[in-house]
């Protein structure tokens, strides 16, 4: 894909992280499947330049516009002109920006969850309620007294004087100065946040959506310079400092901490609406010494793609399967499976018209010989999810090659998944399986982790049907849910082989070889590719085409150092 990536420009802004942001977010220096254009956008001249973007029609957009109403730099507007253009992108939302500290702070308090600190006693912490980067954070920011914070509100509230007069001519306020002058500084003010202090360390955790769920990575703790204070937090000058980093943590030294760190993140991305931004979102946490987990900050853009300073995106890096290159294409999969940019209603389709004979033709293939092998050689004792199970024949060769291990006697179970509703009807009339869904590979995993533990995951001879994004999405899924083994058969695709389909009229039944995206891919943390082999499969009955596949086997390693944590969600009838 041709990707057009959105930058707020500092030209001509009075920002004041100008000249320390000396590296922006780039995508292409960890990916070569895409190319990647950058555009540096101005606030005042947003419009125009989107526009000429769009013009040149790139395949999709990643948007990284960040600034909210106070900022002079592109971001809340310049957002809301770019998605009622409604192209292909994911990235920075203006309701994301729109959103203050305070609003979520509110609605996380109203909803129970995820928990926040109070209002109610000293000490206090005073912030602003818009902007990033620890801007107006210093040593003073902590208030024992009325005293103190009566001269914190003074001294924030004169900071924020250039960031009202900014909102003023964002939201076309006939006087600005008069709009900036009306703050009293010793009232609540929206743009002001008075929360209670949480002392303790302080935490971060990334989210990746996926779907209609997401994932929460490895936590980890932010470590600075040592400090004379007591009073340990990030300000501004601290957050800039070359000693300020983060490090993994690992779940077997506090397992209790590593899961409320990770249940906190979830909570704050769905209280935070990060859903539909296809990217997910940067939670920031302090921990108390009695190990109370608090979200104090919720950002929106879980990866910096920064090639010089990579510690920002130690999560993805430690413990996202595939790393950027992966999250990369879950982005974009994220927004085709919102928009069902495929219909797989006519795939569906042409399956159901060949259930009743799908068996027979198989006759003609290697596919049943291969099977065996594979069920012969690897063990698939406990809970098996199998993708595209067309008509059963996995769960047939799994019972005649291991006795004893059909479902009347097997401690496990197998669930079948396929999008056509005569091969299901036909797989479920089999009996060798437990439950058989209707569901898209893209989705049946996550819309059924309410069965608990899935021990093995296998997907033969179908997964050619999912672009290359698709493809990743379904990697990682995979990578993330199964606990035992992975076995995946990759079709290798001939170009004339989609030709012909094209030829005939039959362009939604377009398949890919994915064999150099899974090489890619590599073996995600924790995991063991323990064979591969490739062999002919089949021959098209539909083109006559010869297809080779190859078939990898993954199965995992002994890793309780790390792990992710996936948002459940409900089934979908």
């Amino acid at each position: 894909m041709r990707i057009c990536v959105l930058q707020s420009s500092y030209e001509g802004s009075g920002s004041k992280l100008n000249g320390l942001d000396t590296d922006f977010p780039n995508p292409g220096a960890f990916t070569s499947q895409h190319t990647f254009e950058t555009r540096f956008i101005r606030k005042d001249t947003a419009k125009e330049e989107i526009d000429e973007c769009v013009k040149e029609g790139f395949d999709f957009y990643i948007n990284f516009l960040w600034g909210t109403l106070d900022d002079d730099v592109a971001g809340i507007q310049a957002s809301q002109y770019f998605e009622s253009l409604g192209v292909p992108s994911a990235g920075v939302r203006s309701w994301e920006r729109s959103r203050t500290k305070n609003d979520f702070y509110e609605k996380a308090r109203r909803r129970g969850a995820p928990r926040v600190p109070g209002i109610g006693s000293f000490p206090l912490f005073v912030k602003p309620a818009n902007g990033c980067a620890s801007q107006m954070i210093d040593e003073k920011s902590v208030c024992h007294d009325e005293g103190e914070l009566r001269e914190a509100l003074r001294r924030i509230n004169a900071r924020l004087y250039e960031s009202r007069l900014n909102r003023g001519r964002s939201l076309g306020v006939p006087e600005p100065k008069d709009y900036a002058d009306n703050f009293d500084p010793f009232s609540r003010s929206d743009d002001i946040v008075i929360q209670e202090y949480i002392p303790g360390k302080e935490y971060l955790v990334s989210v990746i959506e996926l779907g209609d769920s997401a994932v929460a990575l490895n936590p980890c703790i932010v470590k600075t310079k040592d400090l004379s204070t007591d009073k340990k937090f990030l300000t501004f000058d601290l957050k800039f400092d070359s000693e300020t980093h983060l490090e993994i943590i690992h779940k077997t030294d506090n397992p209790i901490l590593y899961e409320r760190l990770q249940a906190t993140a979830l909570e704050a991305f769905e209280t935070g609406m990060f859903h539909g931004s296809h990217m997910g979102c940067d939670v920031d946490l302090r921990v108390r010494p009695d190990g109370e987990v608090f979200a104090i900050e919720v950002n929106p853009q879980p990866a910096a793609f920064l090639a010089n300073c990579n510690f920002q995106d130690l999560p993805i890096i430690s413990s996202f399967p595939g790393g950027h290159k992966a999250v990369i294409n879950v982005f974009i999969a994220n927004y085709m499976l919102r928009s069902n940019r495929r219909n797989w209603s006519q795939v569906a389709a042409t399956y159901d018209g060949l259930a009743s004979k799908y068996d027979d033709l198989q006759l003609g293939t290697r596919m049943t010989q291969i099977v065996r092998g594979i069920v012969e050689k690897f063990g698939f004792q406990g809970t098996i999810f199998d993708l595209a199970c067309g008509t059963g024949v996995f769960g047939r060769l799994l019972s005649e090659c291991k006795p004893g291990r059909h479902r009347r006697t097997h401690t496990g179970s197998i669930l079948g998944f396929d999008i056509s509703p005569m091969m299901v009807e036909t797989c479920r009339a089999t009996g060798f399986y437990d439950e058989v869904h209707i569901d898209r590979m893209q989705t049946c995993l996550l819309h059924n982790l309410d069965h608990g533990d899935v021990d093995h995951i296998v997907c033969l001879s179908a997964i050619h049907f999912l672009s290359p994004e698709e493809f990743t999405f379904v990697l990682v899924l995979c990578f993330l849910v199964a606990r035992k083994s992975i076995t995946i058969g990759v079709d290798e695709i001939p170009d004339e082989y989609n030709e012909r389909l094209h030829d005939l009229g039959l362009h939604y039944m377009h398949s890919t070889n994915h064999l150099a995206n899974m090489e890619l891919f590599g073996e995600p943390r924790g995991w063991k590719l323990v064979a591969h082999h490739r062999e002919f499969a089949w021959r098209s009955f539909t083109t006559g085409h010869d297809v080779w596949s190859t078939y990898f086997r993954f199965e995992k390693v002994a890793d309780e150092d790390c792990g992710t944590r996936l948002l459940e969600v409900k089934r979908k009838i």
